[in-house]
């Protein structure tokens, strides 16, 4: 018989390209208060972001030449609610106002 496990696996450069829209969305978030007072501060940014980016980092750390596409859906579920926070939280932020 054959082999029927199935390799479910994908490269480490998707892990790369999270912490690259990860310090994107970092410099975004950063540059939009600095220029409209909108939004976290530059504190309240760093302290919200820095779990998150420092999982990955270890995530990444530990990854050999290949990681469970499961793991990538994990890490794509956590950038959405992470995205569906933010929003939560600006729209917060403006029926206060």
């Amino acid at each position: 018989m054959g082999d029927l496990t199935m390799d479910y696996t994908v490269s480490v450069w998707l892990l790369d390209l999270v912490i690259f829209i990860f310090l994107l969305e970092w410099a975004y978030l950063n540059f939009r208060f600095k220029r409209t007072h909108k939004g976290p501060n530059f504190l309240e940014l760093n302290f919200a972001m820095a779990p998150g980016f420092l999982l990955i980092l270890a995530f990444r750390f530990t990854a050999d030449e290949s990681i469970s596409i499961f793991s990538i859906a994990c890490l794509f579920i956590s950038g959405l609610l992470h995205l569906v926070d933010f929003y939560l939280r600006h729209r917060a932020a403006k029926t206060k106002e």
